[in-house]
């Protein structure tokens, strides 16, 4: 096994540990269910993210996306792409998936960055009125409720 499959495997035994549930996909990919930080607009809201490790992992960062729709500044809408630069330009091989779930991805919810937007009317919108802003991402979490 090599040190990318080690590190992947021991990232997931961490996972385990903190009772992060998770499905393992193939060797490189996991899903797991996300919550919305508390006293945030998606504080009611859970989405799947997909967590894929490349083969140079832990030294590149993973790749990561939401397969859920969700509404923020940073997420595209359609494809569920973040642009987040610990992910993206800040990656640190100390960093693991655990950090991902439990600080990165929270972090994100709570404080976007409508300056480098993915989703540019999320972006506007939360600038320009933020208290509409909530009420759009409050509607969408609704919705989506709906769906499940």
């Amino acid at each position: 096994m090599n040190n990318s499959k080690k590190r992947v495997m021991n990232d997931l035994k961490v996972l385990r540990k903190n009772n992060i549930e998770f499905e393992s996909i193939d060797t490189h990919t996991i899903t797991c269910i996300i919550k919305g930080p508390k006293e945030t607009p998606y504080e009611k809201g859970s989405w799947k993210i997909s967590i894929n490790f490349p083969n140079n992992y832990p030294f590149s960062s993973p790749s990561i996306g939401f397969l859920d729709k969700i509404y923020h500044p940073n997420i595209d809408f359609n494809s569920g792409s973040i642009c987040f630069n610990v992910l993206n330009e800040e990656w640190k091989p100390i960093y693991t998936a655990n950090h991902i779930i439990e600080t990165f991805i929270p972090q994100l919810l709570t404080y976007p960055n409508p300056d480098d937007p993915l989703n540019i009317d999320a972006g506007k919108l939360f600038k320009l009125n933020p208290n509409q802003f909530n009420t759009v991402v409050k509607n969408k979490i609704f919705q989506n409720s709906l769906k499940k």
